[in-house]
């Protein structure tokens, strides 16, 4: 060990006293994280005009950029005016300083007049807090919090006084995992973070462990958590970010007498937030609405998910489509895979059901002898507290998602709803407008990735169980669909979703679209890593449309090569949606390596209807959704689009 480590410091010295010898490292490290001064060219246009002249403009032009092409109506002179001032007090001289070479620029401190560096002709050191030079009002579009890319509300927008069915709900699977599905650690601490972004459903799975109630994935090596633990944590946090109903949905494994021990705990802990069903509403011929629910905690009993044989054996056909990883190398977490797999059928059927069944033996090898007891029936006590009744599809009447008199929720796993999808998607959708529908993960996303969250929702589902811990573009896109509507965990379904539309899937899909959106991408900087030591970096941009299947899109920048600012201004990107009020815009930055994997650079998700236009700053965040330094400087054009008469 010693050794080894006594070698690797060699290494690192070794590396470190080439690369200081190299003159281009040299400068790549002093320009690393400092701006070029240079706005974009429609940034000095817009300047000019604004100015008039002058080298520097006040609130007043300030106001005239911000109610005109931002679209802020209500931005007046006084508005514009604690802007300013906001700015200034954020980006002091210091700030201008670290981010800018100080020969490109002269740096102005306001509290040591004649040691400044130059001024503008037209301005004297009293305004210069009052007023912005051509850098200075870059810097203020580059600013997240100054001009954010979307509409912030802290309140709900919507409608919430409509029946649970119609709206699609923020929700989280095996919401106890901290890491993958098999050998990861049970705990509270998910649920918590998951409650606190907004998730409205939380599922446990509980069994018995020595006499205890426990929650963990059954027959894995997950290591269990307390069952008393996780309602605790529950009720502490469950109107931390949202008022809205929380779900919680419990996969029975326990015996009679536990079952009654569960519903005690839950009853003492939860207190008056339990929602205790009349009998009548055991299930409700329709669901109430989150308004009428606020602050209460509704129970559902999810049925044990089929086996992973069952799933495997039942769906061979969708598997191809779910786990394209099957079929080729595991991907580098460092690469840059396409929007849309591609050469996804490149193994033979029979490798394919091999890797399935090498798959199951693993999972069956770590049941550490205990089993699912598929005829575990609910106790009268538990029954009493369920208000969303669930089933799948295979306890219903031939196998068919039917409405019936009552509302319920059907449990399908990922293959399942892909299969249904192909045969009848009409089905789907005319079943979700009164009743529930959960798409759960495959069984084989061992790694606790994600299905398309559009997968359901395209088809009328409401819930999209999401493995939060995953980390992946389905992360990512739920997570910015649930940033809107005041991040309540509830967002109305389009009206083409609900009771009083009588479209078909198809007639959805030849719908004219509704937004025509453009987006140019100005500029790229203040990047958060050096990604080449050697070399400038090489960025560019991905965009795409994620929504029902007739909006998907995706688009690409050209590589800008050797530039710590690209600039991709000449190239704008047209988007046609037919179905906006469910569109979200993704955008992700890669930097080319020719020689290894692209390195990812970060990533920001936008749901369509809050996007703001204009000129806006583009923050990015890592794969986890943690924001980076990193941002882009985007023109975001949204035009709504006449209907054909």
């Amino acid at each position: 060990m010693w050794a080894l480590r006594s070698w690797s410091g060699t290494v690192e010295r070794f590396f470190g006293a080439m690369v200081s010898c190299l003159p281009c490292a040299e400068v790549f490290l002093q320009n690393f994280g400092r701006r070029s001064a240079q706005p974009p060219m429609m940034i000095k246009a817009l300047f000019e005009a604004l100015a008039d002249g002058k080298e520097r403009i006040g609130a007043l032009e300030l106001s005239r950029f911000l109610s005109g092409l931002q679209g802020e109506l209500h931005a007046d002179e006084e508005y514009a005016a604690r802007l300013i001032s906001q700015f200034h007090s954020e980006w002091d001289s210091q700030e201008r300083y670290q981010h800018y070479n100080p020969h490109q620029i002269g740096v102005h401190d306001h509290n040591q007049t004649g040691k400044t560096g130059k001024t503008s002709g037209n301005a004297n050191y009293s305004d210069l807090s009052t007023t912005l030079d051509i850098i200075e009002f870059l810097d203020f579009l580059l600013l997240p919090d100054l001009n954010t890319a979307t509409i912030v509300s802290e309140k709900p927008t919507q409608d919430m006084s409509l029946p649970l069915s119609h709206y699609f709900i923020y929700c989280s699977h095996n919401s106890y995992l901290t890491g993958n599905q098999l050998t990861s650690k049970c705990s509270t601490a998910p649920i918590m973070k998951a409650l606190h972004e907004g998730c409205r459903v939380i599922e446990l799975d509980c069994w018995e462990r020595r006499g205890k109630i426990m929650v963990l994935h059954g027959n894995t090596l997950t290591q269990a958590v307390p069952f008393e633990e996780c309602i605790k944590i529950i009720k502490e946090n469950a109107f931390v970010a949202s008022e809205y109903p929380v779900i919680l949905t419990i996969e029975n494994h326990l015996s009679g007498d536990l079952q009654k021990k569960a519903i005690k705990i839950m009853k003492e802990i939860f207190g008056k937030s339990l929602f205790l069903p009349r009998p009548e509403e055991r299930s409700p011929r329709l669901f109430s609405s989150p308004e009428e629910l606020k602050r209460k905690i509704l129970i559902s009993d999810t049925p044990p998910t089929d086996s992973l044989e069952e799933q495997a054996a039942a769906y061979p056909e969708t598997v191809v489509d779910v786990i394209p990883e099957l079929m080729t190398s595991p991907p580098d977490p460092n690469d840059s895979p396409p929007l849309s797999p591609s050469d996804i059928r490149s193994r033979t059927r029979q490798e394919l059901t091999k890797h399935i069944g090498e798959a199951a033996d693993v999972w069956i090898k770590m049941n550490h002898n205990y089993h699912t007891n598929t005829d575990i029936k609910n106790t009268v006590e538990l029954d009493e507290v369920i208000y969303i009744s669930c089933k799948k599809p295979s306890d219903m009447k031939d196998g068919q998602l039917v409405p019936g008199e009552r509302s319920i929720m059907v449990n399908v796993s990922e293959p399942q709803l892909r299969k249904f999808s192909k045969e009848n998607p009409d089905l789907l959708v005319q079943y979700c407008k009164s009743n529930l529908g959960r798409m759960y993960p495959f069984g084989l996303r061992f790694d606790s990735s994600n299905a398309d969250p559009f997968l359901a929702w395209s088809h009328g589902f409401q819930l999209a169980a999401m493995n939060m811990q995953g980390c992946d573009r389905p992360c990512w896109i739920a997570r910015a669909m649930f940033e809107a509507n005041g991040r309540c965990g509830y967002l109305k379904k389009p009206d083409v979703f609900l009771p009083t539309s009588g479209l078909t899937l198809e007639q959805i899909s030849a719908m004219p679209a509704k937004i025509q959106l453009k987006i140019t991408v100005l500029m790229g900087t203040d990047w958060h890593k050096l990604f080449d030591w050697f070399k400038k970096p090489d960025f560019y941009v991905k965009l795409a449309i994620d929504g029902i299947p007739a909006d998907l899109d995706k688009k690409k920048t050209k590589t800008v090569y050797k530039d710590f600012e690209p600039n991709w201004e000449n190239q704008t990107f047209e988007f046609l949606i037919r179905v906006p009020e469910m569109a979200v815009l993704r955008i992700e930055v890669w930097e080319d390596d020719r020689l290894q994997r692209d390195d990812f650079v970060g990533q920001a998700c936008f749901f369509v209807p809050e996007l703001k236009v204009g000129i806006r700053s583009i923050g990015l965040k890592s794969r986890e959704g943690e924001p980076v330094k990193s941002k882009l400087l985007c023109l975001i054009e949204k035009h709504e689009l006449p209907v054909a008469s």
